[in-house]
């Protein structure tokens, strides 16, 4: 049975991200629940961040970022078995992580 999905986006490197509804319970109900409501801000970001960057610790990872008021939205991103990437988790904060700069608007 295929999973519900909240969003399929293209981002600016053309991979196609998904954010399925369990992954989105997950993240709100138990990693950081200051996102709850907050899935349009989680999609912008996918569609149309400022900054993509590899993360340090696994070069497959890549973080997405976008300012909103409280800071910058970070979406993290990890490849799947298809040709299609999915959400791992989305949080607040305020300041962009290192790593190996992919892509800046």
């Amino acid at each position: 049975m295929a999973r519900k999905r909240i969003f399929t986006e293209t981002t600016p490197l053309g991979y196609r991200v998904v954010l399925t509804r369990d992954r989105w319970r997950e993240i709100i109900r138990f990693k950081h629940p200051a996102l709850a409501g907050c899935e349009a801000e989680v999609r912008a970001c996918v569609r149309d961040p400022e900054a993509i960057r590899g993360s340090q610790k696994d070069p497959d990872v890549q973080l997405y970022y976008r300012t909103y008021a409280r800071g910058f939205v970070c979406v993290v991103v990890c490849p799947s078995q298809n040709e299609e990437r999915f959400v791992v988790t989305a949080y607040f904060t305020k300041t962009i992580k290192k790593g190996q700069e992919l892509w800046i608007k």
